[in-house]
């Protein structure tokens, strides 16, 4: 995801995380311009794969994305 403001370097991405009896998706928030992160968010449910956490996580930055 690319910010459609005034700071390009303003980027979302989805990675996966083990936690006890599966995977979570992590949504993360980058600000390279200024070098931190500015938010994550950690789903609330657990999925058998990797594979399908990513797909999970990749489907929910999509409709946050379409809620702008």
């Amino acid at each position: 995801m690319k910010s459609e403001g005034g700071n390009d370097n303003l980027r979302a991405f989805v990675q996966t995380a083990e936690r006890t009896g599966g995977f979570v998706w992590v949504i993360t928030l980058v600000d390279f311009d200024a070098k931190n992160v500015r938010r994550s968010l950690v789903s609330d449910d657990t999925f058998s794969t990797a594979a399908a956490a990513k797909d999970a996580g990749d489907a929910r930055l999509a409709g946050m994305s379409a809620d702008r």
